[in-house]
């Protein structure tokens, strides 16, 4: 009898081991190193130059004798952000070191106002051996120059100035009353805090929008932008609607978003923001019977991704509010959260109405469009299925949502609507290892390195495995 069958099991203990180190390479942070060293920041001031930079000055007890290099590694707090870091100049004074870290603001480097910063200074020494301490002074980014307010609502914080308290407080009450609404219907309970920057004006809040088109800008298209990837949002004016409406699509982002294949398509995600607006379908519809032609009507399948053409947009927004708001009255509540979540697991949004709602969309459409006396669509086939639709900001995709309110000049008195664009916020290469300025962001595809290598090393260990006991039969 050959006793071999211990030395498989053997490497299989081996395999299992190397296999666990790589997920923990994997989970963690690939700018970490374990300490060996005790380091403190004894001092530390943050200076906000609005719209161009953050600079933070620290003096540092490093605990080691010598320094071969500093980094600086920042990270804007929220949902699905990535740590960037920097190497900035640095001067020692017998025990302690003295550094200035600039977090970029300007053109290029967007970040929202209210977006919080952690910030972390990792030292080396000449052995290699690694020293860091993580800051903990609040790095809020706002402009100095206004005299910002805080209040508080049920599960949100609103930072303002120029507005009158009690305007606030009855925006919270409101908002207060509608949030249980909004969490039925799109299937959550516990989620993070959300923050809401509000403006006293679109005027005043336009510098602080993402960069837009100069057009969009002079005529002042926009009233608010929701930023899932920093769960908060930013508003021109103190308007309830608005702020409900951006404020769905911060829960509706942190219902579809723990999948990489998680893709909403757009007259959903927007037609959730504009009927738990008001929790009703008939503002939409009626818009629509006042303004849109039953010709005019856009069909779903198209409704993926927000039309480019003016007039389309009038109409893509209270067509999505008045269709979700078919859904859940006709269907419930309930039904729209188990649709989310299926989306949310990687679920077609087609594939899965049908398998929810029982019927194909298309089916649920034809239904809804003869409430305006409109023309029955073509049942497209299966396979004809639009793969264009919203992927929502994951950790691997760091750019933020960005969602503008375009007024309507078809209908008076009509509330304004929110399409959504996606600027790009580029990477700024790190080439001169001593340069302030420098900024490298640690991309997703880095992180898939371990990844590969757990997946390589279970084929290898099954494989190896299978051989050796296959063995190991023959010489029983």
């Amino acid at each position: 009898m050959n006793l071999n069958i211990f030395k498989p099991i053997q490497f299989l203990i081996v395999v299992v081991t190397a296999l666990t180190l790589s997920m923990m390479v994997y989970i963690a942070p690939t700018v970490y190193a374990d300490d060996h060293h005790s380091m403190t920041i004894v001092k530390e001031s943050v200076e906000i130059d609005y719209g161009n930079k953050i600079t933070i000055s620290l003096t540092v007890k490093p605990g080691i004798d010598s320094v071969e290099s500093v980094r600086a590694l920042f990270k804007p707090r929220g949902g699905s952000t990535v740590w960037s870091y920097s190497y900035p100049e640095f001067s020692t004074n017998t025990m302690e070191i003295s550094l200035k870290v600039e977090i970029p603001t300007g053109p290029g480097s967007y970040y929202p106002p209210g977006t919080e910063f952690d910030l972390e200074i990792e030292i080396v020494d000449a052995q290699g051996d690694i020293s860091r301490a993580r800051s903990n002074k609040s790095i809020q980014y706002l402009d100095p120059s206004k005299n910002w307010k805080d209040a508080k609502g049920n599960g949100f914080s609103i930072l303002y100035y120029g507005i009158q308290t009690s305007r606030v407080e009855n925006l919270i009450t409101q908002v207060n009353a509608r949030i249980p609404t909004i969490k039925k219907v799109v299937g959550v309970s516990n989620t993070p805090e959300f923050k809401a920057i509000v403006f006293p004006s679109i005027q005043e809040a336009t510098p602080s929008f993402p960069p837009i088109s100069q057009t969009a800008t002079d005529q002042l298209f926009f009233a608010g932008f929701a930023q899932p990837q920093y769960r908060l949002f930013v508003q021109g004016q103190m308007n309830t609607l608005t702020f409900i409406h951006e404020l769905t699509h911060l829960y509706v982002h942190e219902v579809v978003s723990s999948s990489l294949t998680a893709r909403i398509p757009s007259w959903l995600d927007e037609g959730l923001a504009v009927f738990l607006e008001t929790g009703k379908s008939e503002p939409s519809s009626e818009r629509l019977r006042s303004s849109v032609r039953p010709d005019e009507l856009l069909p779903l399948r198209n409704m993926n991704t927000i039309p480019g053409r003016r007039d389309d947009v009038f109409i893509f927004y209270p067509q999505a509010g008045a269709f979700v708001g078919y859904l859940v009255e006709k269907y419930g509540a309930d039904m729209m959260a188990r649709y989310l979540a299926g989306i949310n697991n990687g679920q077609s949004a087609v594939e899965n109405f049908d398998e929810i709602y029982g019927h194909s969309m298309y089916e649920i459409e034809n239904d809804w469009r003869s409430n305006f006396n409109a023309t029955p669509i073509t049942i497209p086939p299966p396979t004809s299925e639009p793969n264009k639709t919203t992927k929502h900001s994951t950790q691997s995709t760091p750019v933020p949502l960005v969602n503008y309110k375009v007024s309507s000049e078809k209908t008076s008195g009509a509330s304004s609507y929110t399409p959504k664009a996606s600027p790009t916020i580029p990477t700024v290469k790190n080439g001169d290892k001593n340069s302030t300025n420098n900024v490298a962001t640690r991309s997703g595809s880095r992180q898939l390195i371990p990844a590969i290598t757990v997946a390589l090393t279970i084929i290898m260990a099954l494989g190896f495995f299978a051989f050796r006991y296959k063995n190991y039969k023959r010489n029983f």
